[in-house]
């Protein structure tokens, strides 16, 4: 298997000799899933990547109380390398497990539900150069539960203004950029759908998203019959890029109704 490094180190080589405004190319996040906990009340999954066309490794570990669906406190818990920080990924992401097991082994978080597959822009499992060329960003996903109900999602976005984004100027410079809010709807078995999410304005973690898509599902079932959905949701982000938008990821979670 190529190494992540030098596959970057390939993509790059072969970007630069694209022609000019060919390609857009930003750094793109993988992801892990850590689980649920037992009762269905907590996820948890990591991001990191290394920054494009730098040495620079970026890592994260989100943990979402789901009844309210928001973060647990503490969470993220994140760490970010300097130049000086010669750590290769896998070290950093270690660094960053150990900051996180004490919360992650309270709540117990572990199960890893039944996963839907679905279309993302690029490979989930392996940090990159991100560009949107060779598939569109997922606007609905269709997911048949163990107890066979029929789940669909859909995803809007809507613009909510401009914002400042460091780097949208080019390397090094600020530019104003049209930032979009997220809207996540859910229908059961053809059902009117409910909205999971709905932005009206964004966090300041998401101050440069442009745009949203569906890249995975993920579904838990407690003893008791709690049944929790967690939705994986790629992000187009204009902060810090290079020479173009970089991928990060969110999680919207909700609790299904009983049967």
């Amino acid at each position: 298997m190529i190494q992540p490094a030098l596959t970057r180190l390939v993509l790059a080589a072969l970007l630069s000799l694209a022609p000019f405004g060919a390609a857009q190319a930003g750094d793109a996040a993988a992801r892990k899933i850590i689980g649920f906990s037992p009762d269905g009340a907590y996820f948890a999954f990591e991001q990191y990547t290394q920054l494009y066309d730098a040495t620079e490794v970026i890592a994260e570990i989100q943990v979402i109380d789901i009844r309210k669906d928001d973060f647990v406190k503490g969470s993220p818990f994140a760490i970010r390398t300097r130049d000086d920080d010669e750590r290769e990924v896998d070290a950093v992401r270690a660094g960053l497990m150990s900051k996180a097991k004490p919360t992650l082994d309270r709540l117990k978080i572990s199960q890893p539900g039944t996963h839907f597959a679905g279309k993302p822009s690029m490979d989930l499992d392996e940090i990159g150069i991100y560009q949107m060329d060779p598939k569109p960003l997922a606007t609905a996903q269709d997911i048949t539960l163990p107890d066979s109900r029929k789940l669909t999602l859909t995803l809007s976005d809507q613009a909510l203004g401009k914002a400042s984004c460091y780097g949208a100027g080019g390397r090094g410079t600020f530019g104003s950029v049209i930032v979009t809010g997220l809207k996540l709807q859910l229908a059961i078995d053809g059902a009117q759908p409910v909205t999971l999410q709905q932005d009206k304005q964004l966090p300041k973690r998401r101050r440069c998203v442009t745009a949203y898509g569906i890249a995975e599902a993920y579904h838990h079932r407690a003893t008791d019959g709690t049944q929790t959905l967690a939705v994986l949701i790629e992000t187009v982000d204009a902060h810090e890029f290079h020479a173009g938008p970089n991928r990060r990821f969110m999680v919207v979670t909700t609790r299904l109704p009983a049967k």
